[in-house]
């Protein structure tokens, strides 16, 4: 009950500040591009800012649009001018409304002096927000895809330019709404400039274009990663695909697939980027090992690259069609396991670059640390669920290795970021399973030695009978 009365006052504040922010602040100029050639959309906007109030202020409102709020799996804030992380700018998520969106605060990195201004870029990514249609088609057919949104700006404060740029997969466009101005050049669609906007206006805009891009979605990824401090890192991924695009209607040719090489919207193989000093790749789903596929390991002087793996699966996926396959591989503990005394720190990528424009629905990852690891600190790059540690047990353990447990759902290409673990470990405890092995050895000749020496017959031997009787 509290906690939801709680909940109701961050949305209640929320709105309050938002209402309470449009007199302060103005958008002088707004550019936004949506791109529109993949699965996900992704939305960049450059804002510049300017602070019309009589005090300095310290943060900018952003709202999603109501048909957008809920396909939002990412949203990111950096200072325009910035190229590194330290432009990123906080967000904060602090009220969802029906009618009114989702609203997020973005924490500027130093007060705004009145009269000021400074130009802000926010990106949000989208994913299940292209429909097709038609919904079905053949094999020969192209796919074409809905995109309904905003022509202007959604916006909380007033807007006083703003332009819209939509990018598109193809130069084929069935229809889009044509709010003056409007212009359309090869796979761009420009909106605007438009002047004096209000607050939280809205106009529809729908597009109607041909877009053949892997749609592709990971309903499922399980992620293993296990830590040996004998100078290994072992990562096992196990994915369910799914295409999502216009489901394939009528029965599948394979001649007819070599021969015209139809099926445009069909995905045929898989990019993978993984991480460098990766050996030891194997591939295969569940009838076993896959050997149609290319591996690009970076040379010497690129060590730091990554190493491209293309995956080809055993048929094309069309729409509505779905795999299942595992990908493992290791990787040298030096690179990504970093220690002071007996305090480490592990730093990886905790979801990797599975395929482009990559879409993960639900990602469980376990991080396996050696055995005897203590004080266990996870720092995450974004907000995961972290769940109730286990345990795993392997040759020669005793009390069981410790495992954190992860769990991310709505995970993009702009997710991909490092994860820190840190730890304590005793280097002392890695000599305690050679000599286990070794006394375990030991034993197993003791008892050799025993079992040989030791007589165990029941029967008497000639001699023993012939004193016998001779007594």
């Amino acid at each position: 009950m509290r906690a939801g009365l709680v909940l109701i006052l961050c949305a209640v504040i929320g709105l309050l500040n938002a209402a309470d922010d449009s007199s302060t602040l103005k958008n002088t100029q707004v550019k936004r591009s949506v791109d529109l050639s993949s699965s996900v959309v992704e939305i960049k906007n450059v804002i510049t800012i300017e602070n019309t109030s009589g005090g300095n202020v310290k943060s900018y409102t952003y709202v999603i649009e109501p048909s957008h709020a809920k396909n939002v799996a990412f949203i990111g804030a950096k200072l325009a001018d910035s190229s590194d992380d330290k432009g990123v700018l906080k967000v904060t998520e602090l009220s969802q409304d029906s009618t009114k969106g989702t609203t997020y605060k973005i924490d500027l990195s130093s007060d705004l002096a009145p009269g000021k201004q400074v130009t802000i870029e926010v990106v949000v990514a989208l994913p299940n927000l292209l429909r097709p249609y038609p919904t079905e088609i053949t094999q020969q057919e192209k796919q074409l895809v809905v995109f309904d949104g905003n022509v202007y700006y959604y916006s909380a404060y007033a807007t006083q330019k703003q332009t819209t740029v939509v990018h598109l997969d193809s130069e084929r466009v069935e229809s889009y709404t044509q709010v003056k101005p409007t212009s359309k050049s090869d796979t761009t669609i420009t909106y605007g400039p438009y002047e004096n906007v209000k607050p939280l206006t809205q106009e529809e805009l729908s597009v109607h274009a041909e877009n053949n891009a892997a749609f592709l979605t990971i309903e499922q990824l399980d992620r293993l990663i296990e830590v040996s401090h004998w100078g290994n890192i072992a990562v096992e991924e196990t994915m369910d695909v799914l295409h999502t695009g216009a489901k394939l209607v009528g029965s599948f040719s394979r001649f007819e697939y070599m021969r015209r090489q139809g099926g445009a919207s069909s995905v045929k193989a898989f990019k993978m980027l993984l991480p460098p000093g990766s050996s030891g790749v194997y591939y295969r789903d569940e009838i076993g090992n896959i050997s149609t596929s290319n591996l690009r390991v970076p040379p010497k002087a690129k060590k730091n690259d990554p190493v491209e793996l293309e995956l080809r699966p055993r048929f094309p996926l069309f729409g509505g069609w779905k795999t299942r396959y595992t990908i493992g591989y290791n990787l040298p503990v030096y690179q990504y396991l970093f220690n002071k005394g007996n305090q480490f720190v592990l730093k990886m990528k905790l979801v990797d670059h599975l395929m482009d424009d990559q879409y993960i629905e639900n990602a469980d990852i376990r991080i396996i640390l050696p055995e005897h690891s203590t004080n266990i600190e996870f720092v995450a790059p974004y907000s995961v669920e972290r769940k109730k540690n286990e345990l795993h047990y392997t040759y020669l353990d005793t009390t069981g290795r410790p495992v954190v447990v992860i769990n991310k759902k709505n995970a993009v290409d702009n997710h991909i970021q490092d994860f820190q673990i840190k730890y304590t470990y005793n280097k002392n405890v890695l000599i305690s399973k050679p000599l286990l092995l070794v006394a375990a050895f030991f034993i197993v000749f003791l008892v050799v030695i025993f079992i040989v020496r030791v007589d165990f017959s029941i029967t008497h031997s000639g001699e023993q009978v012939r004193k016998e009787k001779e007594n």
